[in-house]
């Protein structure tokens, strides 16, 4: 896959024509890779163009949106699909105030000649520009709203779930495990003192999962671990008024300290706590892990 940066507006044509899905695919979800699979359907080179940073940075004034595929993720998942091309799109004040049939003119000077949307879609200055505008003007491909298990898959409810903590249902939706990519940054080392070394993430402006203790895969250096994550203010020793997330990994003694891992969340085991005694957090930990152990068990045997 070849991605394409456009940036203060120097659209330049592709080496040969395109059917583009067109979408901000924060997630890639189910309904994503519907429009995905769609545009590798019909005759050209396939490609999905998308937005950087999100409209809603602009359009509702978010500097720092939150997101649940930031960049670097987004493109590794996209890649996976076996794409031609990733088209970013600098978005900027003056793309969102370009009208609408500006923004086609700029879509054909690409040399995009297929258009794939969600029926939802809209673009230009105001949002003036739909789906009827796109079929006037392209081979245009309408992708109905995207339904599994009579659940309508959305980024938006996806979004919901995670930050309720049903992390389980959100991969099902997602169609692949939620994950977080960050570096690892030094703490005050107090899990290691009572017997959980944690790496505490960088997690940058990824959408949290709600405060609590998860089970999860941790890739090091390309190498899954079991462990199991903590997503909170840390209650019963050196509270934060911001949310930290720290993982411990399950049998692992490595100095792992600025190297950049991802934990992929596999379901939530239980509510953030605040505990009276060490002795009890340390308790409670123990439990913890071997739920997580457990979990792992299952999942096994489900397989």
């Amino acid at each position: 896959m070849k991605s394409i940066f456009i940036k203060d507006q120097n659209f330049t044509p592709l080496p040969e024509p395109v059917c583009a899905a067109i979408g901000n695919f924060d997630g890639v979800h189910l309904g994503h890779q519907k429009l995905i699979y769609e545009c590798k359907r019909h005759g050209y080179k396939s490609a999905v163009l998308t937005f950087y940073p999100h409209p809603s940075v602009f359009l509702k004034r978010i500097p720092n949106y939150p997101l649940i595929t930031p960049l670097e993720i987004k493109t590794d998942i996209i890649s996976r699909f076996g794409v031609d091309y990733l088209i970013v799109i600098e978005f900027d004040e003056k793309l969102a105030e370009m009208p609408k049939e500006e923004f086609m003119a700029k879509l054909k000077f690409m040399n995009i000649k297929s258009v794939v949307c969600g029926y939802d879609f809209t673009f230009g200055r105001r949002a003036e520009g739909n789906i009827l505008d796109l079929a006037k003007e392209f081979e245009f491909y309408e992708v109905k709203k995207f339904v599994f298990d009579n659940v309508r898959v959305s980024s938006t409810y996806i979004r919901e779930l995670i930050s309720s903590g049903n992390v389980k249902e959100a991969n099902r939706l997602l169609g692949r495990l939620f994950s977080i990519r960050g570096k690892v940054k030094y703490g005050k080392q107090i899990g290691r003192l009572i017997g959980f070394p944690t790496a505490n993430i960088d997690y940058k402006n990824y959408f949290m999962p709600a405060s609590g203790v998860y089970f999860a895969n941790i890739l090091v250096d390309g190498i899954p671990h079991l462990g199991m994550a903590n997503i909170g203010h840390n209650p019963t020793f050196n509270f934060k008024d911001n949310l930290e997330l720290e993982v411990h990994i399950f049998n692992f003694d490595e100095d792992i300290y600025d190297q950049t891992i991802e934990i992929f969340f596999i379901d939530k085991i239980r509510d953030e706590k605040k505990y009276n005694s060490k002795e009890e957090l340390i308790k409670q930990l123990e439990k913890d892990k071997k739920n997580c152990i457990k979990l792992a068990g299952d999942l096994y045997l489900t397989k």
